[in-house]
């Protein structure tokens, strides 16, 4: 185009031209210089393309190694996994496969390709794995789904199934890379599970019934020792009165010491069924409306003597016209059973007892405290456990078989109420509280 230009221009210089045609020289002047500006603007774009082509052809190179990296990444994934790897088509014929799957198998590769995945199923499964595939073709989805193989020797494994499906340019399902994980192991730890729970249950059942049989046994000679023990106590306390005759003084003493034992054993085998009645959930009670200041009064009255007679003192604090649904004479046999132990575990002449009765929104409370021994902090739940004994030493201090607080939690519990004991510790005295539902 210069040389175009330099042409024209020297053409011009010598008036090759006519003047008529000055001004279409001017104009063909003006196209020069245009087109001089856009080849030089050509040359310039054409450095910029071939700097592009380079850069692009570059880029190319680059894709087409991270392509065969990801390949070979993907094949040594595939062939190098220890999981099972086949690929199959909508058919179920599989088209490749990892070497870990052909060596679980017992086959070669190339045995395998061009099989069906059926021909590696057991006999007894061959349906159910029918039934999955069918499934499988119909939603295309197939996950976690529990399989057994068929080795080339005939031995079977389990194998834990997925699977992500393959589709055509249709997005029509053609296929699918299967995965497959090897769960012998666990289906063996699975196995003893399952037997150890069997064993764990049978023995459990045993249990249960030597259980069944020792309650049915307490139930039985609990009931008979009391039997004989009610007349017997009745009659010792008639020949005291000296309904049948005068006594001297050391037949009276003797007898006091029978008729005391006699009631001991009577309560301790009252403990016993009882306790066993509430263990089997067996324990019936009679309720009816009643006003929960007579009892707790009336309670005390009972106790008083055997308090007083120790040198200890009882006072009450009662709220009046107190009234819940109970059965009175369980609530009695707990109060009663809460201050025996009250006087038990309190010092002969100088123990102090206090019954509190109050209200408290829906609810009544009761306390019975006392300054005894008192109560570790860490033992305060366990004093409700049967059997119990805070002491537990071959010479221990106190009496008792561990039955009384049991007892009592059992029947609070059962009149929808709660029992807690509280003490600041050993040599502090201890408190027993009772909320029971009111009437509404």
């Amino acid at each position: 185009m210069k040389c175009l230009y330099v042409i024209i221009m020297k053409k011009q210089n010598k008036k090759i031209f006519p003047v008529d045609e000055l001004h279409r020289l001017r104009e063909l002047e003006q196209v020069n210089v245009i087109l001089i500006e856009l080849c030089e603007t050509l040359d310039d774009k054409s450095e910029d393309l071939e700097k592009s082509r380079k850069k692009l052809k570059e880029n190319i190179q680059l894709l087409m190694k991270l392509a065969v990296s990801n390949q070979k990444r993907y094949v040594d994934l595939y062939e190098d996994s220890p999981d099972l790897y086949r690929t199959i088509d909508a058919h179920g014929m599989i088209l490749d496969c990892n070497n870990a799957y052909a060596t679980r198998l017992g086959y070669s590769k190339d045995e395998l390709i061009g099989k069906s995945i059926f021909e590696h199923s057991p006999e007894e499964n061959l349906a159910d794995i029918e039934n999955s595939f069918d499934m499988w073709k119909k939603t295309g989805q197939v996950r976690n789904k529990e399989i057994w193989l068929k080795c080339k020797d005939g031995t079977v494994f389990p194998g834990l199934l997925s699977a992500n499906n393959l589709y055509n340019e249709n997005n029509k399902l053609i296929g699918s890379n299967t995965v497959i994980r090897d769960i012998t192991k666990i289906y063996e730890y699975r196995k003893r599970l399952e037997e150890s729970q069997n064993h764990i249950q049978s023995q459990f059942n045993e249990l249960k019934k030597l259980d069944d049989a020792k309650n049915d046994f307490l139930a039985m000679i609990t009931h008979e020792l009391k039997t004989p023990l009610v007349p017997i106590k009745s009659y010792i306390e008639m020949i005291l009165t000296e309904k049948f005759g005068p006594l001297n003084d050391v037949q009276k003493d003797k007898l006091g010491i029978v008729y005391s034992s006699t009631g001991y054993i009577l309560k301790l085998v009252t403990d016993l069924l009882d306790a066993q009645k509430i263990e089997l959930g067996q324990l019936k009670l009679t309720k009816s409306i009643c006003n929960l200041t007579e009892i707790v009064d009336t309670t005390v009255e009972k106790m008083k003597e055997e308090i007083e007679k120790n040198g200890m003192s009882v006072t009450t604090k009662l709220e009046n016209h107190i009234f819940c649904s109970c059965d009175p004479v369980r609530i009695e046999q707990v109060l009663i059973n809460l201050l025996v132990n009250a006087v038990k575990f309190s010092t002969v002449g100088s123990g102090k007892i206090s019954i509190t009765l109050y209200k408290e929104n829906n609810q009544a409370g009761i306390i019975i405290k006392d300054n005894g021994i008192g109560v570790a902090p860490n033992k305060l739940e366990k004093i409700f456990v049967k059997f119990y004994q805070i002491d537990a030493s071959p010479t221990r201090e106190y009496g008792g078989t561990g039955l009384g607080l049991s007892v009592s939690k059992g029947l609070v519990e059962n009149h929808g109420g709660k029992i807690w004991a509280e003490s600041e510790g050993v040599g502090k005295g201890t408190e027993i509280h009772i909320m029971l539902p009111l009437v509404t």
